[in-house]
């Protein structure tokens, strides 16, 4: 039986590998931003999803510290995800860091330097990242209202000081081996005066390696204020590397971030779906991103084939009529329905459903037209 199902699962993928085999990397591009906030240009690196070039549709945005650095093989995790269908694409935004600035950009102010009316350090650089590359990426780029951070070690401190200081305006953190040691720990209490007062919201997911105890007590510290003020508004993930150090631990963590953050994206293997089961993880997949995502129409057909296979008639021809109805241009569709009807031996509906491909599809040929009607030689 399981041979059977694996079968039918890469059928259910089938439709996708001549698409993959022929697919662009995602398309890289490389800006200047020159920055009033900071007085300097900077450097950002953007990787666009296969495809957003020949499409009208709109992404999820995911900003990344030391872009030079994580941005090339993030792109290509979130690339490789999606196309799996574990988490959606995504618009990969990198933000340079060069090693003469990254301190100042990344670290917090020293208590004893702080000046409340100017921003310093990694406030300021916070308030570039949302007024400067986030407004540019929002005009230039067609992007969803779901935008995450991600970054490792000092930037991995960035993220969390970002959750703690402008909570809402990432929907999701990924902290890789964050460097909480700055400034004898001052980021541990602001993180716990906002949990203490409810303040943080999202998802947020931290990671550490085999390291020294300067990078892992401050670590589990923080780990256990999360634990120590659960909240309904934030979700916590934390995730520790044995077998990797601080240099190397970072691909295990995007990954393993990503697959936390979009953790109820995924539909399960290892049973059909039916149109209710598919409309279910559709809604979830909507509400995660804030804008309404509909079954894809290979899809649709993909688990209909899975169902008519197993002869489950009903189930199979109310995914087939619904694929139909909401992609009525599509070839495909209406060719996928009349075999239906002619498998499970209904040649009236079949015939009904040939009348209404022809009647429907603008731009059918004659040699389209004389293919559907062959199936019923």
């Amino acid at each position: 039986m399981k041979r059977i199902v694996h079968g039918l699962l890469l059928l259910i993928l089938a439709s996708h590998w001549s698409s993959w085999a022929a697919a662009r990397l995602p398309v890289l591009q490389e800006l200047m931003i020159d920055s009033a906030v900071l007085g300097e240009k900077r450097d950002l690196v953007i990787y666009l999803p296969e495809g957003y070039q020949n499409s009208q549709d709109r992404y999820p945005v995911l900003y990344l510290t030391d872009g030079n650095i994580q941005g090339p093989h993030t792109a290509g995790t979130v690339d490789y995800l999606a196309k799996f269908e574990q988490m959606s694409p995504m618009i990969v935004v990198g933000i340079v860091n060069p090693l003469e600035t990254r301190v100042r950009d990344l670290t917090v102010t020293p208590l004893e330097k702080q000046n409340p009316s100017q921003l310093e350090n990694a406030d300021r650089f916070l308030d570039f990242v949302e007024n400067e590359v986030i407004a540019f990426v929002k005009k230039q780029y067609r992007t969803l209202d779901y935008q995450v951070l991600s970054g490792t070690s000092h930037g991995g401190q960035f993220a969390i000081n970002a959750l703690v200081k402008r909570p809402g305006l990432f929907d999701g953190i990924i902290a890789i081996s964050p460097s909480l040691y700055s400034d004898n720990h001052q980021l541990l209490g602001l993180a716990e005066q906002a949990l203490k007062s409810d303040q943080l919201q999202g998802r947020l997911y931290v990671s550490i390696a085999n390291e020294e105890l300067t990078m892992t007590e401050p670590y589990q510290r923080f780990v256990d204020v999360l634990a120590r003020y659960p909240s309904n508004k934030l979700t916590v993930a934390s995730q520790t590397f044995s077998n990797e150090t601080h240099n190397t631990t970072v691909l295990q963590g995007q990954y393993a971030g990503l697959k936390y953050l979009f953790s109820e994206w995924p539909i399960p293997e290892g049973e059909p779906k039916t149109l209710a089961d598919l409309q279910a993880k559709f809604t979830i997949r909507s509400k995660l991103l804030k804008t309404d995502i509909i079954i894809p129409e290979d899809k649709a057909n993909g688990y209909a084939g899975w169902l008519q296979y197993l002869n489950r008639q009903n189930d199979a021809l109310a995914l087939l009529k619904w694929n139909r109805a909401n992609y009525p241009q599509s070839l495909n569709a209406h060719t996928a329905l009349i075999k239906a009807y002619l498998h499970f031996k209904m040649a009236e509906d079949a015939k009904a459903a040939l009348k209404d491909a022809v009647k429907t599809l603008n731009e059918l040929s004659p040699e389209q037209k004389e293919k559907l009607e062959s199936l019923f030689v």
